[in-house]
C-alpha cells in the first residue's frame, strides 16, 4: 500500500468511498473545494494494484491548527494500517506546513471512529450537541502534531 497526494483524477472513487462511508452526503465538488485550499492535505490510499483503498482530507483551520472534515476507508480495508497510514502522512504534513495541532469533529455515537482517533492521542475537547445535519451529536477531539501534551481542558465525562 501507498499513501500519495490525491489527484482531481482521484475525485470519482474517493467519493464514491464516501458515500459509502460517512454519515454525511458530500456533493463531487467539496473535493475540489479543499483541493484548492490545501492540496498537500488531501491524500489517497492505494493498493498494490493502483485501486483508492481510503482518503483523508485535511484542510487549513487557523495559523497552528489543521483539521480533518473527510475521512474514510472502503469497507473491505478497515483495521488493516489504511486509516492509521494516512492520518500520520497527514500528521507529517502538518508537521511540515508549521501547524501544531490537528482537529476533528467525530459523531458520538461513531464508536470504531472514537477508538480509532483515541488510539491515535486524539482527546475529547468538546460536546457539540446536535452537531450533524441529521441532528445527531458529535465530540470535538484534538490533538498535538507532536508527542506531547496538550494545553486543552480535556472533557472527562466522555
Amino acid at each position: 500500500m501507498m499513501i500519495r497526494q490525491m489527484l482531481s483524477s482521484d475525485i470519482d472513487r474517493v467519493h464514491e468511498i464516501a458515500i459509502f462511508s460517512l454519515n454525511e452526503l458530500y456533493e463531487k465538488e467539496v473535493f475540489w473545494f479543499f483541493m484548492s485550499g490545501w492540496p498537500a492535505g488531501q491524500l489517497v490510499a492505494v493498493n498494490e494494484v493502483g485501486e483508492i483503498i481510503g482518503f483523508l482530507s485535511g484542510a487549513r483551520l487557523t495559523a497552528d491548527k489543521v483539521t480533518i472534515p473527510m475521512f474514510a476507508v472502503d469497507r473491505n480495508h478497515r483495521n488493516k494500517g489504511v486509516g492509521s497510514k494516512l492520518f500520520e502522512e497527514l500528521r507529517m504534513r502538518s508537521m511540515m506546513d508549521g501547524k501544531q495541532y490537528i482537529q476533528l469533529e467525530v459523531g458520538e455515537s461513531s464508536e470504531e471512529a472514537v477508538s480509532f482517533y483515541r488510539k491515535h492521542g486524539f482527546i475529547v475537547v468538546d460536546f457539540l450537541d446536535r452537531y450533524y445535519k441529521d441532528g445527531t451529536n458529535a465530540f470535538r477531539m484534538i490533538r498535538s502534531v507532536y508527542d506531547i501534551s496538550l494545553p486543552f481542558h480535556v472533557v472527562d465525562r466522555f
